[in-house]
């Protein structure tokens, strides 16, 4: 199958669709044909919201990575029936802000988030701490002077 000018096995359990230009819709929806996607790797890409529609789909999906794109707080929403997805890569999306927690939340099995360079506060850190309780979170460096007060909050 081709997706995106890339030759892709239906059986696939990755899949790398990183790079710049228009992602046309009907490009995604095949997305769905592949019912063994667990890991999709969309970084670096002109992504929007209007995609994550097709991507929140994918209900074998575990891992998502959508590091430097253009998606917004309340396009995360759409990820909320994605109920396998356990790690979720949100690294270079300044416009993400402390909105974006709730959405965030609602992802019950989720793990794993990173939230390096982004809009999300120690506010909005504390919050998805408290509501969610991942394993693991993925911080920059904006939060090295605030660890400690972090840690006491948790």
């Amino acid at each position: 199958m081709l997706i995106i000018d890339k030759e892709v096995n239906i059986n696939t359990d990755y899949l790398n669709l990183s790079f710049y230009g228009e992602i046309e819709t009907i490009e995604l929806n095949k997305l769905i044909q592949l019912k063994n996607l667990k890991h999709l790797n969309i970084s670096s890409s002109d992504l929007f919201d209007k995609h994550l529609i097709f991507i929140g789909q994918l209900e074998t999906l575990e891992l998502l990575d959508l590091d430097l794109t253009e998606i917004t707080d309340n396009g995360l929403r759409n990820l909320n029936s994605l109920k396998r997805l356990r790690e979720l890569r949100l690294k270079d999306n300044p416009q993400l802000t402390n909105d974006c927690i709730e959405f965030l939340s609602d992802i019950e099995q989720l793990e794993l988030i990173h939230i390096e360079n982004t809009s999300i506060t120690k506010t909005g850190l504390i919050k998805l701490l408290t509501q969610k309780e991942p394993k693991s979170v993925i911080l920059g460096s904006e939060f090295d002077n605030e660890i400690d007060e972090l840690l006491k909050n948790y």
